[in-house]
């Protein structure tokens, strides 16, 4: 089977380096060595040896590998686990597995294509990056799951000309919700670091809003949601992070919808919509506070290899 997905049609013959599989389907590739697996084990206890170790995992959590790495695992029908293989460059045309050799890849430090290999630290050792299993809450899971059919379901059906920088979109999309997960305090992409006593509030806070950024969420959904008034939930994010809660929501989707735009073709109302704006307009004049452009601008001023929409 082909790990990648062509377009249905002939005349486009337009290739995107995702595919989803699931189950004793997936475990038959999982020694490919020309993709990278995202595995997210939904259902099951197995013991898997990977990288000549043997581990035990525990259901729900999601295990990233590099296509270097080696995984051994007896499928068992009490598992029910999704895999998504995938190589780099369906990220970035430019990302190569060559790209993420040392040497190279630190002299691409600051550039957006460097932008885009922090992206994938969960599944290579770049940026100060530690890889491990994540073991998941059953909110992130379902999260991820519904992550995994979307860009399945883009894949599947190819409704309309957008279908590879849709599915592309919502695997950027996956992969900053994974970094969030993998740092656990914060998203690395931002650069906010908590300490080792990470402040309890404030941690799961950003999990909640890691998991919801697509979703409209004010201080007084917080105060009910955390059992905590606006004042103190403020009082310990600019404590821990010098800033308040919704300034950092804020630049939480402005994160992801610079890498939206800049990463894919979608609609920028589709990537408005995606970081939880209804309103074009109101997303448009919240982006440029952000980063001092409109959003076609910035999208302008990256150069993208990114084939267009029939």
């Amino acid at each position: 089977m082909d790990l990648f997905t062509r377009s249905y049609d002939k005349d486009w013959n337009r290739i995107v380096y995702l595919k989803v599989l699931e189950n004793q389907e997936a475990c038959l590739h999982l020694k490919d060595d020309k993709t990278c697996k995202l595995i997210l084990l939904l259902e099951g206890n197995p013991t898997i040896r990977y990288n000549n170790q043997t581990a035990f995992i525990i259901a729900p959590s999601v295990l990233c590998l590099n296509h270097l790495d080696t995984v051994e695992f007896d499928y068992n029908p009490n598992c029910k686990m999704t895999v998504l293989f995938f190589r780099p460059s369906a990220l970035n045309d430019q990302l190569e597995y060559s790209a993420f050799h040392s040497n190279l890849y630190e002299k691409m430090v600051g550039t957006t294509l460097f932008q885009d290999m922090v992206l994938l630290s969960s599944f290579y050792d770049i940026n100060d990056s530690k890889r491990e299993l994540i073991l998941l809450d059953t909110v992130s899971a379902v999260s991820l799951m519904q992550l995994l059919n979307k860009i399945n379901q883009e894949l599947t059906e190819q409704k309309d000309g957008y279908w590879p920088c849709r599915s592309r979109s919502y695997f950027i999309e996956l992969l900053f919700f994974l970094e969030g997960l993998r740092c656990n305090e914060s998203l690395q992409k931002m650069r906010i670091i908590l300490g080792k006593n990470k402040n309890s509030i404030v941690h799961n806070i950003i999990q909640y809003l890691n998991q919801n950024i697509d979703k409209k969420i004010t201080l007084e959904h917080l105060e009910k949601t955390f059992a905590c008034n606006r004042n103190q939930i403020n009082k310990e994010f600019q404590k821990e992070l010098n800033t308040t809660v919704m300034k950092y929501f804020t630049q939480m989707r402005m994160q992801l919808a610079s890498i939206l735009l800049r990463d894919t073709e979608i609609p920028i109302l589709e990537v408005a919509l995606r970081v939880g704006y209804s309103d074009a307009g109101y997303f448009s004049k919240t982006f440029k506070l952000y980063s001092g452009i409109s959003p076609s601008e910035y999208r302008n001023s990256f150069y993208s290899t990114i084939s267009p929409a029939l």
